[in-house]
């Protein structure tokens, strides 16, 4: 009786050992991801695109969740603002998808003109960037394109004042 055999599978313990150090690792790699805002809210989850004329700046949610709220902001530079007004449109392509809250300032007309929605602002401060910002809902999962844009700027000094964006919208 004083003599116990315990064999020992010294390869499967190395194997365990190594397999348990990479689910670490991975659990890790997602804590940090997440922490750093790539399920949510965090600074890789917000995303600026600027038109290539510099007339109109896009900042979105890179990373969103379906039927969460996001914000959409557009900020315009002074030479943007025609006849005294802010002339901005947003692809039907992404409107679909998303339900606008609340749009800050309140826009005075839409128009529907083909794939776009375009909004017309009054100008609240001459010489200054303005600002518009969409509060919105995703009501879709997966990847949402989009598209701002000045209305009636197709090309400024030959650079078309159009932002294209890309969000990814989690379940």
């Amino acid at each position: 009786m004083g003599d116990l055999e315990i064999r020992q599978d010294l390869e499967f313990h190395r194997r365990e050992v190594r397999a348990e150090n990479v689910g670490w690792a991975v659990m890790l790699l997602i804590l940090l991801a997440a922490l750093l805002g790539l399920f949510g809210s965090g600074p890789l989850s917000k995303a600026t695109a600027q038109a290539a004329g510099g007339g109109l700046t896009v900042k979105y949610n890179r990373f969103a969740r379906y039927l969460a709220p996001a914000e959409l902001t557009l900020t315009f530079s002074p030479d943007s603002i025609q006849e005294g007004g802010l002339h901005v449109w947003l692809s039907r392509e992404f409107l679909q998808h998303v339900q606008i809250q609340q749009i800050t300032p309140e826009p005075d007309s839409v128009q529907l003109e083909g794939q776009r929605l375009t909004y017309t602002f009054k100008a609240l401060k001459t010489g200054q960037p303005q600002q518009v910002v969409f509060q919105l809902e995703m009501q879709a999962i997966g990847t949402l394109k989009g598209a701002a844009g000045l209305a009636g700027t197709s090309a400024q000094a030959g650079q078309a004042e159009e932002v294209q964006f890309s969000s990814f919208i989690y379940p």
